[in-house]
């Protein structure tokens, strides 16, 4: 086995081990203001993803995921305090950001030709009926973003 898978098999190893016990929270990269910076955080990691000659990208997926796991374990301190509105709202953040994530990779999967079991234009199709069906959303929002993701999906075919 290659050096990097067995230190890949120890990282998985090391976590499964805990599972079920307490998290382990060893931070390693921490940046402070995840709340704040969740998501832009993100947003530089994915468009290093598209520079395939990027050397910080796994550095900063690592950043997010420090990000992730902090607004976890504050939403976890915050139900034990029983501020549930404060819990919920972080986990929204945790929930939509794991979401970007995994749209990103999908669609960065699916258009470098490589294996991926959602193609980019039904992505972008999920999130059109999403915004029409969101009432939270200005109709001039709607309109706006509903606009921009048809332009994208007309550039997929």
């Amino acid at each position: 086995m290659a050096l990097i898978e067995s230190l890949m098999r120890a990282v998985i190893n090391f976590y499964k081990a805990h599972d079920r016990n307490a998290p382990v929270v060893i931070e390693r990269v921490k940046e402070y203001d995840s709340e704040e910076m969740l998501m832009d955080r993100l947003e530089r990691a994915i468009f290093d993803s598209c520079d395939e000659k990027c050397k910080s990208t796994s550095s900063r997926y690592a950043i997010w995921g420090e990000d992730i796991r902090s607004l976890s374990i504050s939403a976890k301190e915050a139900m034990k305090s029983g501020k549930l509105e404060q819990a919920e709202e972080l986990m929204n953040q945790v929930i939509n950001s794991m979401g970007a994530f995994i749209d990103a990779q999908l669609i960065l999967s699916d258009l470098r030709g490589k294996f991926s079991f959602v193609k980019s234009e039904d992505i972008i199709k999920s999130y059109v009926t999403s915004l029409q069906e969101n009432n939270e959303v200005t109709d001039t929002e709607k309109d706006d973003f509903i606009g921009r993701m048809k332009e994208i999906m007309n550039s997929i075919k």
